[in-house]
């Protein structure tokens, strides 16, 4: 008694290649919407004060980046400025006490009409008002320019770009080897694409 021979199995039609398309289109749409969602929100995480002068903030324990904004829109008024050149900023803790200001490690954002770098760190050790002042050497008035105050916000910023691009090519890689291991099973079945 001898066994039927196994039959080849049928090659995949046509549709798979809309599939692979379909997951392209699905990895870029997330990838967007994403990225838009997880930009708005890092804006709002920013506390931006417009200096010189002084502003009181709301600071929870942690660690805190100063940026410089050389280009930022607040209250409908446009500001732009090249550098911080003369002015002095310092922070003072809810005891009344100053925290020191470190160099920032470099970083740089340019987002919903805000530009700005990092300029400062800073660590709050306790919850409270914190005082962020900021004054010319001279005394001058101006030029005004603002100041953004927020935390983790170059780690969260990494996250959105590492997150986004994640999903662009994890959809790009899979909608890949859709398409190629269907091109590759209708040759070997002798048929065309």
């Amino acid at each position: 008694m001898s066994l039927p021979a196994p039959t080849a199995a049928a090659p995949p039609g046509r549709i798979w290649y809309l599939v692979g398309l379909a997951i392209f289109i699905a990895g870029m749409a997330t990838m967007a919407i994403f990225l838009v969602t997880r930009l708005m929100g890092m804006e709002d995480g920013l506390a931006r004060v417009v200096v010189p002068g002084e502003h009181r903030l709301a600071l929870a324990p942690g660690n805190y980046t100063i940026f410089h904004e050389t280009q930022s829109v607040i209250d409908g008024k446009i500001y732009a400025s090249t550098g911080l050149s003369g002015l002095s900023v310092t922070v003072t803790g809810p005891d009344g006490s100053n925290v020191p200001l470190t160099t920032a490690s470099s970083g740089r954002y340019n987002f919903g009409g805000h530009t700005g770098y990092s300029a400062f760190d800073f660590k709050a050790p306790a919850a409270g008002d914190y005082t962020l002042a900021a004054r010319y050497d001279d005394g001058a008035p101006g030029p005004e320019t603002v100041l953004a105050v927020g935390a983790g916000f170059l780690s969260s910023l990494l996250g959105t770009i590492f997150g986004s691009l994640a999903f662009a090519f994890g959809g790009a890689i899979i909608a890949t080897i859709i398409m190629v291991g269907v091109l590759v099973k209708r040759r070997r079945a002798g048929l065309r694409y």
